[in-house]
């Protein structure tokens, strides 16, 4: 049953590596909160005491989001699992 190229395999664990997953869902989430917060109104940042808050919690994830991606583009883990197996049969 193990008839998967070691490509396919990679291919299938960087399809459903969670960094790619979750760093987009913080990217995503991210500018729709910079975008909110570029358009608010005055009195919307006076219901959260006088603090852009839409704006520093777009900004923040937005970052995370863009970490997660890089990190996640970086190292890819079908390349992790491939080095993790071949120091398994070396030792």
């Amino acid at each position: 049953m193990s008839s998967e190229t070691p490509s396919r395999a990679e291919r299938a664990a960087n399809l459903f590596d969670l960094r790619r997953i979750i760093g987009g869902v913080f990217t995503a989430w991210g500018v729709l909160l910079i975008i909110l917060g570029l358009t608010d109104s005055p009195e919307e940042a006076n219901k959260a005491a006088g603090i852009n808050i839409n704006l520093y919690a777009g900004i923040g994830m937005l970052i995370v989001g863009l970490i997660f991606l890089a990190w996640a583009f970086a190292r890819p883990l079908g390349r992790e699992l491939r080095e993790a197996e071949d120091d398994e049969s070396a030792g």
